[in-house]
């Protein structure tokens, strides 16, 4: 199953699951609200009663457009595909489909890698 992920407007955010069927919904936020992200991310999964280790890979728009929002969005999303060990694909906004379904196949976008390492500082 994907999640995609658009946070990248200044008044809304953007979820969606993709499966058999896409669920999606919008959430109306106030300017500057961006931190309301992992809650509404929560909503959103829990309505659709999806838990984050049901989702296969991540998509994320990143942008153009709010520009805390856009950070906000793809920290999340890099966040969730690390610790789940799924992968992760950053998307621009006119790349995103219409129909939703399609991202399923989508074939574009830029794969993120994150690698994170430990350093001894003695």
């Amino acid at each position: 199953m994907i999640l995609y992920i658009d946070t990248t407007d200044f008044k809304a955010m953007r979820f969606a699951l993709v499966d058999k069927v896409v669920r999606e919904q919008h959430f109306e936020i106030a300017y500057n609200e961006n931190w309301k992200t992992l809650d509404h991310l929560q909503q959103f999964l829990k309505k659709n009663k999806v838990s984050v280790a049901e989702v296969t890979k991540i998509i994320v728009c990143s942008g153009p457009g709010s520009f805390t929002g856009t950070r906000v969005g793809v920290t999340l999303a890099q966040g969730l595909a690390f610790a789940n060990k799924i992968p992760l694909i950053a998307i621009t906004k006119d790349k995103v489909p219409t129909d939703l379904a399609n991202l399923a196949s989508f074939k574009g976008g830029k794969k993120i890698t994150i690698e994170y390492t430990s350093t001894n500082f003695n």
